[in-house]
């Protein structure tokens, strides 16, 4: 929570809201740990056992007993179907990894699994690459720098990706740092970061194809983790919103490429309609005393000293990352899409 304060007053000090998300997303990927690569086993299946029939049962099947016939249906009704194998990986940064997932399921990663394991009677494997604090251009390294990474991504059926907001906050560090913090010089700033990461989310991807020109990529938007806390400041959302046009209009340049915005999903959360949001920003307009953002009357307003967290799909451990709950709104949107685009589906 001293963190969190320490956002606040972060914010009086460039007197803009930006300040209070990149100085938060900057401690993360400075203090994340890198999760090992793993993979998930898949699920222990009964073998398909098929019952071979000789020539001479065959011609001999007028002589067959009804008994004998009944009891060799039943056996074959009983004998479990072979689930085809499918096999997911996932490149990214923080999200990817799954931080802020208390369930310790892997975040969306591990909810994919589950999710194509029981209701499409698949048999999944995962291999997870997502790293925290990672930006474009450092999870393209990882990439180049890894035959194994890469020869997964190569034998992939399905490739999921999360990258975008290290990139934004690169370089709303370097305008906070060096003193640009007027909305102007900040606007100038973050059109420059676009312009360079869409340089370089076109390298990533291109490479990614190049790797593997079959399988579709399925790539997540970025949001804003502060939302609920400032509904009434809109210039962190015209960034991220700006971020995520990059983005998509870089996919459009990749085959098989399907964007999956959860924008509006994660940034407001429960609050999901406009009148509940509408109401919200009411409350955090009192909260941050007019815009002038009392640094005393919004730690009061809106956190009120605790440990909680407003969005009821982010973590309260850091106001940030999705939480399990989060994560599976990530993954009911993946899954939707997967559905509607099925070339990675064994045939």
């Amino acid at each position: 929570m001293k963190f969190f304060k320490w956002w606040i007053r972060a914010l009086l000090i460039v007197a803009i809201v930006v300040a209070l998300g990149a100085t938060w997303w900057l401690y993360q990927s400075s203090h994340e740990t890198m999760q090992p690569q793993h993979r998930t086993q898949p699920s222990q299946l009964a073998p398909n056992v098929t019952r071979k029939t000789s020539s001479k049962d065959s011609s001999s099947s007028k002589g067959t007993s009804k008994s004998h016939k009944q009891t060799t249906n039943k056996s074959k009704s009983k004998t479990p179907a072979k689930r085809k194998k499918v096999t997911v990986v996932a490149l990214g940064d923080s999200l990817t990894q799954g931080v802020g997932d208390q369930a310790k399921d892997g975040g969306y990663v591990g909810q994919i699994k589950t999710k194509l394991t029981d209701k499409d009677q698949l048999n999944v494997t995962t291999h997870n690459y997502g790293k925290a604090g990672d930006r474009s251009d450092q999870i393209l390294k990882r990439l180049n720098q890894s035959p194994a990474m890469q020869k997964q991504v190569a034998n992939a059926d399905a490739i999921t990706m999360t990258v975008g907001g290290n990139d934004l906050m690169q370089g709303l560090q370097a305008a906070t740092l060096s003193g640009k913090s007027t909305v102007t010089q900040m606007d100038a700033v973050v059109a420059a970061t676009q312009q360079k990461y869409a340089t370089k989310l076109l390298s990533l991807l291109t490479a990614v194809r190049n790797l593997n020109t079959n399988a579709p990529i399925f790539l997540f938007s970025i949001y804003n983790p502060v939302y609920v806390y400032f509904a009434n400041v809109d210039q962190l959302n015209t960034y991220i919103t700006g971020f995520n046009q990059v983005t998509k209009a870089t996919a459009n340049n990749i085959s098989k490429l399907y964007f999956m915005n959860i924008n509006e999903r994660l940034s407001y959360g429960q609050y999901d309609t406009v009148a509940k949001r509408s109401a919200l920003a009411a409350k955090d307009a009192k909260a941050n005393n007019n815009n002038s953002f009392d640094g005393q009357n919004v730690e009061k307003a809106l956190v009120g000293g605790s440990t909680g967290e407003l969005n009821d799909y982010l973590s309260p451990a850091d106001h940030f990352h999705p939480n399990h709950l989060g994560y599976s709104k990530m993954t009911a949107t993946l899954y939707k899409t997967m559905q509607d685009h099925q070339s990675w589906r064994p045939k």
